[in-house]
């Protein structure tokens, strides 16, 4: 099954302002949440460099490795993602209240991944379904499943597939590692109240997502994952301005099995 790894990160700057009061006090400075420029993830035998580049209204242009011309529609929006031997991969994205409802991806008319996403109460997000259909006929399932706890931390994930299940779960959290890298960072926030929860990039069968990995997911960060029979430690360093800058993931058991991602901001 081929992959189509075009990574996202789309949409607005948020800005938040904070009004003067009536009483003709000074106002107060404006609060601006910082665009993430490039990410730089280190593995141990490779680098992948991620750039970000947006337009002057901070709509995402291009993303990752894989340039994409991104267009905007009164629905949702559509990514076009051209790799290097030219073909492209067609993404449509629907919202409903805000929040991505549903996903369309192809590469060709007779190849398409459907998606529908499912959030809770709380408007957290706790489903995403897809089948793959090919000339018609569905040829593989998948199913993302998050659970949250009470303060909105991301705690487990679970892809089912035809072929197999894969489980994640994420402990030790601590209000030194508040997360700092929402969907907005990115100039993406189309994933409920707490933001982007999933390894899945919506615009294919859901392949490895490097720039929003379920790590960034939640209210707090965790500082503990585990996955396929083995335990990660995470720290986290933040700059001047408290924004994480720096995430380091290493096997509790293997430290050479080490994942570094560096974060620069615009």
């Amino acid at each position: 099954m081929k992959i189509f790894k075009a990574t996202l990160a789309i949409l607005f700057l948020m800005i938040a302002f904070i009004s003067c009061s009536k009483d003709n006090k000074s106002p107060a400075p404006v609060t601006v949440t910082p665009l993430v420029k490039e990410t730089v993830v280190t593995y141990p035998n490779y680098r992948v460099v991620f750039d970000n580049t947006y337009d002057d209204e901070k709509r995402l242009i291009s993303a990752g490795i894989n340039s994409g011309l991104i267009t905007y529609n009164a629905g949702g929006f559509e990514i076009v993602s051209t790799y290097a031997d030219g073909s492209k991969s067609i993404t449509d994205v629907s919202l409903e209240n805000g929040r991505i409802g549903t996903v369309l991806n192809y590469a060709a008319a007779n190849d398409r991944y459907n998606s529908t996403f499912s959030y809770d109460g709380k408007g957290r997000l706790v489903n995403i379904l897809q089948t793959r259909t090919y000339n018609g006929q569905v040829i593989y399932h998948l199913a993302f499943t998050y659970s949250w706890d009470d303060n909105d931390d991301l705690v487990n994930s679970n892809l089912i597939t035809d072929s197999g299940s894969d489980n994640v779960s994420y402990s030790g959290f601590s209000a030194e590692n508040v997360n700092t890298l929402g969907g907005k960072n990115f100039g993406f926030d189309y994933f409920g109240t707490t933001d982007y929860p999933s390894d899945y990039v919506p615009n294919n069968n859901g392949g490895s997502g490097f720039i929003f990995p379920s790590v960034y997911a939640g209210k707090l960060l965790p500082s503990v994952i585990k996955m396929s029979g083995k335990t990660y430690n995470v720290t986290y360093h933040k700059n001047t301005l408290g924004y994480i800058d720096k995430i380091e993931q290493v096997n509790a058991t293997d430290a050479t099995d080490m994942t570094i991602t560096d974060i620069s901001y615009e």
